[in-house]
Formats: structure tokens, C-alpha cells, sequence
């Protein structure tokens, strides 16, 4: 019995909510890509959100996480980072931070 009070004492702490508040914040198309991932089962196991934000960033700037067609997500993420362009009146910080998820994305 203390043995598996111990062991509790040890994990660490995730709050279950911050899971939940991501995957509804996702829209239905995002959510389907998600819940069809291949290591969503263990995401949802051990309610991992850093895994979760992960997953919805290689969605959203390869546009697919297709473990059979790496090389062409990959080539695909490469080309979006070559053609990305600053919007009019864009805020120069949020392009920053666009083109550095999108640069870890390419070197992942």
C-alpha cells in the first residue's frame, strides 16, 4: 500500500482539464486528424498536452502527419517555409513566432 502511495507522490502533476480545453478548442476537422494519430491513444492515456499542442502543430503547418508519406510532408513543410511571407499590418513578433514553429516543424 505505500508502495503505491509513493509511486502517485512521484508522477508528474498534469491538470486532466488542460486536455480537455485544448481538444475543444479544435475544430472538427483538426479534432478527426488528431483522434486519427497514431500515438493519440497513448496522449489521451496519460492526458499529455505538450504531446496534444505537438500534434496539432504538425497538422496545422505540414498539413497531415502521414507517417507513410514523410518525405513528401516534409518536402511540403519545406516549401510552405520557403513561400511564407509577412501579411500587411502583421505583427512583426506573431510572424517570428510563425516562422519558428514552422522552421521546428522542418527540423523535426
Amino acid at each position: 500500500m505505500q508502495s503505491r502511495l509513493i509511486l502517485f507522490l512521484w508522477q508528474p502533476v498534469r491538470p486532466p482539464w488542460l486536455f480537455a480545453v485544448m481538444m475543444s478548442l479544435c475544430d472538427s476537422d483538426v479534432k478527426n486528424q488528431v483522434e486519427s494519430t497514431t500515438n493519440f491513444i497513448e496522449l489521451l492515456q496519460i492526458l499529455d498536452s505538450i504531446g496534444l499542442l505537438y500534434t496539432i502543430e504538425k497538422l496545422v503547418y505540414t498539413g497531415g502527419t502521414n507517417e507513410l508519406s514523410v518525405r513528401y510532408n516534409k518536402a511540403m513543410a519545406h516549401m510552405n517555409l520557403m513561400n511564407l511571407y509577412q501579411d500587411k499590418f502583421q505583427d512583426i513578433q506573431k510572424f517570428r513566432d510563425q516562422y519558428i514553429a514552422m522552421h521546428r516543424v522542418c527540423d523535426s
